[in-house]
Formats: C-alpha cells, structure tokens, sequence
C-alpha cells in the first residue's frame, strides 16, 4: 500500500489541496522574507556558519531538523515558542550540532532581529531547512489526501487502520505490540505538534519539509511522493511506478494494461476488488478477465542451438576434434522468455 507522483501543471490537485495551499499562503511569503534577508543581509560568517548547521543536519536525514525541533519543544518550558540565548545554546550542544558556543551566539543574535533576547525557534527552523516551494507543497498535499480516507481534514487512527494493513509487522506478529500500537506509531511519525492522535495539513507538510530539505531535485521528490503513497500519473522519469497494473481482457477479446489508482488498503490478490476499484474508474469489466501476473512463454521450438564439437581425445587445451557434434539435448518444455506489463 503506497503513494504516486504528478506534475502540477498536468494534474488539478483536489478543492481541499487547493484550499489548504490557499491558507498557507500567507505562511510561505513569511519564509521567502526570511530566506531573502539571510541571502541578502547575513555577513560572511553567518552564512558559514549556517551552511555547516544544514550539512550536518542533511547529514542526518529527516531525523536531524525534526529531532532539533523535538529538543526546542522539550527545552521551552513556557511553551510559548521562543527561546533565550542559554536555552538555544543547551539545545544545539545536546543536540551535538558540532558549533563553538561564540558561533552559537553568531547565530543566535542574527536571528534575534529586535534585540528583545529571545528568538522564536519556529522561524529558526524555517531559516535552517527552508520551506517546501509550490510543486513539492502540492504533491505532499495530494499524499495527505490519500491518507485521509473519509474527506474531514484530519489524518486519524481511523484513516491509518483503513490504509494499512500490519498483519505483517515482526513485532505484531512476535506479539511484542498489538496492531493499534503500530499503527499509532505510524501516525505519530507526521504528528509534528502535540501527540494528541491528529495530524492536520500543516504538520504533514512540516514532516516533509524536513525531508525535502536533503532532496536536491522535485523530479526526484515527486517521485518519492508518487511512489510512496500510490499516487498515479507523472510524467518523464518522475511518473509513478508503484501502483498496481493488471491485464484486463475485453468483450471484444482486445487486451489493455490498466493502472489501479486507488490501490493503497485493496487486496491485490482478490480479482473482485480489482474489478471494483477499476469500474469505479470507469474500466468496465469482469474479475475473470483480469490478469495480475505475467505468464512465460515456451519457445524454445523457435531457439537455434548454439553447440561446440567435442574434444579430440588427448587434445590439449583449446583444440577441438573436427569430427561431427552429437545432437543438442533440448530442455523439454523450457521457458525462455517472459511476457510483462
């Protein structure tokens, strides 16, 4: 069960994507602002010391913004979501950034704008990862869509259990957690605020601005989405290779490949369903007429054999008797080519 890719221009994204990127709007012009001063107004020694924080952030993954966030969160007892210069400095040096206290405060009182003493660790993070521009927003959006099952707004354990299927986890099956608290687990990943069991639009989008920020290309990106989340269509090198294709065979005997575009939670190995969700695209046709697997072809009647005469008797190495080769043994029945979709 899994997602797809899209180019944004070829493909409307849904009322509630576009809505969700319509309310972020104002958000993002925020972050263009923020990412205009560093280029244009940080002195040499902050941009330096900014691009060692990224490397080594990237260095770790999505792991690395997110547990720096996670450390900010810990470390603001008031919880109003700002942070003095002794609390900043305790974060990035559990953190293990690897900066010197006086870079520290480099950063520190770049960031602190107004001199009031406090930075507000939200807009620190903007400024370190940057934020997700127009066509991976989208993309990201579509992916929250696939996941939010019944159409409220918010990603819930319900969505999550109607997505996936964990039968197969180790620790499900060993019996170390049950099923619910894998898929929590799995819920919690995107629950970037407070683990309350929701994860609204934002917060998916914060997840994944964590990653893209170590994805270089949105081609790439797209097809991660794509791939990740069953998302059909794409074009180029980013179209979607992750959703299920079947052989439907029509009335009229003609064969087509058909793409499943909501494969995410179907049971791939029921020709029922599969005929259902392809109907529900308007793809009429019957289970029986459904093929989910490709089939080998005999032709090894067709193959010319390739044989070598035998060997002389004492010959050395590399010579051969010029004496008649026997008959080739044929493989009965050898399956020599493969037919795929």
């Amino acid at each position: 069960r899994a997602p797809a890719k899209f180019w944004i221009h070829s493909l409307a994204p849904c009322s509630r994507s576009s809505s969700m990127a319509q309310l972020m709007k104002e958000k993002d012009t925020k972050v263009e602002e923020s990412d205009l001063k560093m280029r244009e107004n940080a002195d040499p020694e902050v941009k330096e010391l900014m691009a060692k924080l990224r490397k080594e952030l990237f260095r770790r993954g999505a792991t690395g913004i997110s547990g720096l966030g996670r450390k900010f969160r810990i470390i603001d007892d008031s919880g109003d979501g700002n942070l003095d210069s002794t609390e900043f400095a305790k974060c990035m040096k559990e953190c293990k950034i690897g900066l010197t206290e006086p870079e520290v405060q480099v950063i520190f009182k770049f960031f602190d704008e107004d001199a009031s003493g406090t930075i507000t660790y939200d807009e620190f993070l903007i400024g370190v990862r940057g934020e997700l521009n127009e066509r991976r927003e989208q993309m990201v959006l579509l992916a929250f869509d696939v996941l939010d099952k019944d159409g409220s707004g918010v990603v819930d354990l319900d969505d999550i259990t109607e997505a996936y299927n964990v039968d197969g986890n180790p620790e499900v099956m060993s019996g170390k957690k049950t099923k619910g608290e894998v898929l929590r687990e799995f819920l919690d990943t995107f629950d970037q605020g407070e683990k309350d069991g929701k994860v609204y639009p934002d917060e998916f989008c914060k997840y994944y601005s964590n990653i893209s920020a170590s994805v270089d290309l949105d081609d790439y990106f797209e097809l991660m989405i794509r791939n990740a989340w069953h998302i059909p269509g794409g074009e180029g090198w980013c179209a979607n290779t992750a959703n299920k294709r079947v052989l439907v065979t029509r009335p009229d005997g003609t064969q087509t490949v058909e793409c499943i575009n909501n494969d995410m939670g179907l049971d791939l190995s029921d020709p029922a369903a599969i005929a259902a969700a392809l109907t529900k695209q308007g793809i009429e046709c019957d289970a029986k007429a459904i093929q989910t697997v490709g089939k080998l072809e005999d032709d090894s009647s067709n193959k010319t054999p390739v044989t070598q005469p035998p060997k002389a008797k004492h010959a050395s190495f590399g010579a051969q008797s010029s004496g008649p080769a026997p008959p080739p043994k044929a493989k009965k029945g050898a399956m020599q080519k493969t037919s795929l979709w």
